[in-house]
């Protein structure tokens, strides 16, 4: 008897050792479904601003941005990186975090009619949630 259900502990243990590595997995993907969200809200949201073309020529990103409730999250960080018609860099790159930046958020239109901003911009969004990180990297074409 004692041996039969030394049998069964074993048995027992060996199948519920990797069911319970499977429950981890399952977490580590859904923090990662959920700030992977956290970034495509943040994307959409800034590629919605910049519809209008003066927000994008003044690099406008007006906050808040997306947020989870009830789960840790670290803000986005948001890193705008301006480029020419081919998509090759320039100089100029702007990082943002969780707030955004309402500071540059003018809605005037330029003196002149010429376009505003360069022709295309490369927008970086990281998201961390509970140590998961996600990112998206878009490019972003003048309006």
């Amino acid at each position: 008897m004692l041996i039969a259900i030394a049998l069964f502990a074993i048995v027992v243990l060996v199948v519920l050792a990797p069911l319970t590595g499977l429950f981890g997995l399952s977490q580590k993907s859904a923090q990662q479904t959920t700030a992977t969200s956290l970034v495509q809200q943040t994307v959409e949201q800034i590629r919605g601003q910049w519809l209008n073309a003066n927000r994008y020529g003044n690099n406008c990103v007006a906050g808040p941005l997306p947020s989870i409730a009830g789960t840790p999250v670290v803000s986005p960080v948001i890193t705008v990186q301006d480029e020419d018609a081919q998509g090759n860099d320039t100089a100029n790159t702007v990082a943002f975090s969780g707030t955004g930046d309402s500071t540059s958020c003018s809605t005037v239109a330029p003196a002149t009619g010429a376009p505003v901003g360069p022709p295309l911009r490369e927008v970086t969004v990281t998201g961390t949630v509970n140590g998961v990180q996600s990112k998206i990297v878009v490019e972003v074409a003048r309006p």
